[in-house]
């Protein structure tokens, strides 16, 4: 029998290494190589059958949320809200929904918390209306609305890591036996991804293209947290020139490798254990007077 409600978690993703290479000459896309896990920061979805036969949305902050921000964007653009128009779409059916989206992954961090909660949409409806939409449509599907947005579907199906290339159509388990953990840091200025992939482009001397060397990362035992990279790390910095004051302040505090997600703005460091999470979070917000919060584990 069809359920009337559920509730799922939508975490956020932090890309361990990220090769970025020059954007398509058909359609100006750049073809990735990315090492991506989902940690433990998560939005919260709640989709529940409407008995009006028209959907709501109400998306808002949480209260618990580490870095709370405001709803600034227009429904039109929000990806959960497209990503329920794109299923309606491809199934050819209205599927009214209430729907309640509790925000605790900050905006414009790089931390994909818009694509993870449209990958709960997808999937969320495919199971709400048994659909019966296979796993391999809902990607695809996720793939139209952005290439995390197919990482964040093919992690909530796989649970798991990935290597994920191409413009995102490409993912492969990246499984592993041992714990990643990480402390994630919070500035409060956000990166739009547009504007960090034109700063890229414009950088008179960018890092070659270099798939193995992702996956050489992804492989390697114990891991070599010192070689993880991001190209569009300087990009961001020429977007926040700020970020890059505030990365060094994390680094002098923590002692430790610092690292940016995605297009940024968000940090992470990679520490050995859980036990050294809780500790680290309190001296970097101590020292910086930035958000930092243990708790983003994911199974390697």
């Amino acid at each position: 029998m069809p359920r009337d409600a559920l509730t799922i978690l939508c975490p956020a993703k932090v890309n361990l290494a990220l090769s970025v290479g020059p954007p398509r000459v058909e359609d100006g896309l750049h073809e990735i190589c990315s090492w991506m896990i989902t940690v433990g920061v998560c939005d919260t979805l709640t989709l529940a059958r409407s008995t009006e036969g028209d959907s709501s949305f109400d998306i808002r902050w949480a209260d618990e949320a580490p870095l709370p921000q405001t709803v600034d964007w227009p429904l039109s653009s929000d990806l959960a809200y497209r990503a329920h128009a794109l299923m309606q779409e491809h199934v050819r059916q209205a599927l009214p929904v209430s729907v309640q989206v509790h925000k605790a992954i900050p905006a414009g961090a790089g931390l994909g918390g818009g694509s993870s909660d449209a990958a709960g949409m997808l999937t969320g409806l495919n199971q709400l209306f048994s659909l019966g939409l296979k796993d391999e449509t809902l990607v695809r599907l996720g793939l139209q609305l952005g290439s995390d947005v197919a990482f964040m579907v093919w992690a909530k199906l796989n649970n798991g890591p990935a290597i994920v290339s191409g413009i995102g159509e490409r993912i492969k388990s990246a499984q592993a036996v041992k714990m990643i953990h990480l402390v994630l840091i919070l500035p409060p200025v956000q990166c739009a991804t547009s504007e960090v992939y034109r700063a890229f482009d414009q950088m008179p001397v960018k890092p070659g293209f270099d798939e193995e060397r992702v996956r050489s990362l992804a492989e390697a035992s114990p891991l070599e947290i010192s070689s993880l990279f991001n190209d569009l790390t300087e990009a961001a910095f020429m977007v926040q020139p700020t970020l890059r004051e505030m990365r060094d302040q994390v680094q002098e505090a923590a002692g430790m490798p610092v690292h940016i997600s995605g297009s940024g703005s968000a940090m992470f460091i990679v520490i050995t254990t859980p036990d050294e999470g809780e500790a680290l979070s309190k001296t970097i917000t101590d020292r910086t007077g930035l958000a930092a919060i243990w708790g983003g584990v994911s199974p390697r």
